[in-house]
């Protein structure tokens, strides 16, 4: 019996032991990968937090009182359509403040409205696929940049803190990695390269709740119905905006062929992508006629 006693205790002595270590060793790895985030911060924050403060200005303020339509010459020229920019499309709602613009950018995509208006190859973005993009084409998602940039915000440096688990802590040691080799040095040369900036805000409208499941209103919602949408371009070296409309589109449907498309996500799909090529339709228009107004 002494000696069953004497073994739980060592067992029970070992695995505090253990745990003692292991909380240590976790602690210190915590330590060790706040200090290089804050290094980044340091080095490659310098280069984006400037950046996304100017964008998000311009988002917050398109998001404002709007002071209708206004087409400048450089936009009828149609350059933003063919020189490297960058996209961003929300919900207008959601432009809020810079925190909630952080929020939404980052799973912000892009959608079958650039593929129609822009004359950069994009055969991925003009059959309407989620975020059909890579380097070359033309504009580049803006929430790609907060996505990669995203070991940089404070939710990120909370994340790490607050982790109690030696795999979670592995998961955010890889995201480091591949963000600081890969993803914001690609990002910060995309910002670099990009000459426009190209934003679309969606109003929300009482039609687009029926496709909301039941659930708070949605960008994918709202894009199966007609509504009010805010086109704006901006010249990033200026900042000076060169843009902006107010348009409303909706298109038709109609199946065609032997065999018909009965999926109703698929139906949806081709529904969004048919609504916002008539919104492309509708801008180049303006860009075409004599006013904006018309």
């Amino acid at each position: 019996m002494q000696a069953g006693v004497a073994a739980g205790v060592a067992v029970l002595a070992g695995l505090v032991a253990h745990k003692v270590v292991t909380e240590h060793e976790l602690h210190a790895d915590k330590q060790a990968l706040l200090a290089k985030q804050r290094a980044v911060v340091a080095t490659l924050g310098v280069e984006w937090y400037p950046v996304r403060d100017r964008l998000e200005g311009e988002v917050l303020g398109a998001a404002g009182e709007y002071k209708g339509d206004h087409v400048e010459p450089e936009a009828r020229t149609g350059a933003f359509r063919s020189q490297p920019g960058l996209y961003l499309r929300l919900r207008m709602a959601e432009a809020s403040g810079p925190a909630a613009v952080r929020k939404v950018a980052a799973d912000a995509k892009k959608d079958g409205f650039v593929g129609c208006l822009m004359r950069e190859p994009n055969e991925r973005g003009a059959r309407g696929e989620i975020d059909g993009g890579a380097f070359a084409d033309q504009p580049w998602n803006l929430g790609q940049a907060y996505s990669a940039t995203r070991i940089l915000t404070d939710e990120w440096v909370q994340a790490v803190k607050d982790t109690d688990e030696d795999l979670r802590m592995r998961a955010f040691t890889e995201q480091y990695a591949k963000a600081v080799s890969q993803e914001i040095p690609f990002a910060i040369e995309i910002l670099k390269r990009a000459q426009f900036f190209v934003l679309l805000l969606d109003e929300d409208v009482p039609e687009a709740r029926a496709f909301a499941d039941g659930g708070p209103m949605t960008e994918e919602a709202l894009q199966l119905v007609a509504h009010p949408t805010r086109v704006h371009v901006f010249e990033l070296g200026s900042g000076k905006e060169i843009l902006r409309l107010r348009r409303s589109a909706e298109a038709r449907v109609i199946p065609a062929g032997e065999r018909v498309v009965t999926d109703q996500e698929m139906r949806d799909a081709m529904q969004r992508q048919a609504n916002n090529c008539t919104l492309a339709r509708r801008v180049e228009t303006a860009l075409n006629g004599p006013s904006a107004s018309q």
